[in-house]
């Protein structure tokens, strides 16, 4: 067996340290260290230290995996081929991100929330807020949001999403969580009322 681990190729070496130390974090949280990580992957510390120089070098590297991964699953959709109800793209993003913060249990908090976050903080293009802004940003062009400034506009609403998730996390309702979260943002950004009136 150790034969085998010792034969596979630098990229799958590479993705197994990645994909034990995600399962582990998401487990145990900040708790977790290179040790661990090394044993539960049947790899030598080296092995670690050649493809992730430092800790903080495998943590940036999961969480642009985490990006990628929400990238890929929550595509935005593209005005191309028809006009779109901004209105439902946010509801389906911020319920998106809800279930995906869920998804990642401990995970989330070591990568957004810990002293790693701090030390490294994250580009202004990868950051959940400028995503938001674009889709504020594209709502307003479209019609359906009101003309609030994106950028702090985006941060408010963040905090919103984010108290979602944890109040879910720590065991409020999560169908009566989402209701509330898609009043808040449908009152915060419609431009006509339930009614149809312009606000």
């Amino acid at each position: 067996m150790a034969e085998q681990r010792r034969r596979l190729d630098p990229a799958a070496r590479r993705l197994e340290i990645l994909e034990t130390a995600e399962r582990l974090l998401a487990r145990d949280g900040e708790s977790v260290r290179v040790e661990d990580v090394v044993a539960a992957a049947g790899a030598a510390k080296g092995t670690f230290y050649h493809y992730f120089p430092t800790w903080d070098d495998l943590l940036e590297a999961l969480r642009t995996r985490t990006f990628e991964r929400f990238d890929a699953r929550y595509q935005l959709p593209s005005e191309v081929e028809a006009p779109l109800d901004w209105l439902r793209v946010l509801d389906e993003l911020a319920a998106a991100f809800v279930a995906f913060t869920l998804g990642q249990a401990r995970l989330h908090d070591v990568l957004f929330h810990s002293d790693f976050a701090r030390r490294r903080p994250l580009p202004p293009q990868q950051s959940a807020t400028t995503r938001l802004a674009a889709v504020i940003r594209a709502g307003q062009e479209a019609g359906d949001f009101v003309g609030l400034d994106p950028e702090p506009t985006a941060r408010l609403l963040f905090a919103v999403l984010h108290e979602t998730a944890d109040a879910v996390a720590e065991g409020e309702d999560c169908e009566r969580s989402l209701a509330a979260l898609q009043v808040v943002l449908r009152r915060a950004l419609a431009a006509r009322s339930e009614g149809g009136s312009v606000r």
